[in-house]
């Protein structure tokens, strides 16, 4: 099949403008895509009507039977240490086939997680409105690195807003669970 140079160049537009658009979608700064199932799913961000802003977002692009894929970032702890932390963060979702959660995770050295909360015990199903959500955990003196994001078991989309982090007092109800560093009431008398 012979193709004239304007047929060329048309094809040559549309195959650029496709990997430019999926470029965009898949690189939002500062995030980044992981999970049990990462090539299932894609990050963004898009004009949100109801917020007045830019939301990121993170949905499934196929079938998803089993695995998760998450957007999150990872940072430095040395700022909170022997410190208690919450994140708040608003969340919408849509037609979610699995659940979503918010979720951090207190690294220490070696990459042993110290703390973690994923919302597991209050997942979010379903199609929701924008909620606010919060976690808290203690950050031990012996934390190095800090993880957090939004994410997704099976399929569905999930909207992502104003993720804050502030440090609360020792009185504050943690969400998630502390990995002891030492047994504690062993004998139950506490």
């Amino acid at each position: 099949m012979k193709m004239n140079l304007r047929t060329v160049i048309v094809f040559t537009i549309i195959a650029i403008s496709s990997f430019a658009f999926k470029a965009e979608i898949e690189q939002v700064k500062g995030w980044f895509i992981a999970g049990s199932k990462p090539d299932s799913y894609e990050i963004g961000t898009v004009n949100d009507l109801e917020r007045k802003e830019k939301v990121g977002y993170l949905k499934s692009t196929g079938k998803v039977k089993k695995g998760f894929g998450t957007i999150m970032q990872t940072f430095s702890a040395k700022n909170y240490l022997g410190k208690k932390l919450k994140l708040t963060g608003y969340i919408k979702t849509k037609d979610l086939t699995g659940w979503v959660g918010m979720w951090m995770r207190v690294d220490g050295p070696k990459k042993h997680s110290l703390s973690f909360d994923n919302m597991g015990d209050r997942k979010i199903k379903g199609t929701t409105g924008w909620t606010k959500y919060e976690i808290v955990l203690e950050v031990p003196k012996s934390s190095t690195y800090i993880s957090y994001g939004v994410l997704m078991e099976k399929t569905g989309e999930v909207w992502i807003d104003d993720l804050n982090f502030e440090e609360v007092k020792k009185s504050v109800t943690l969400t998630g669970k502390t990995i002891l560093e030492k047994p504690s009431n062993s004998s139950f008398t506490e």
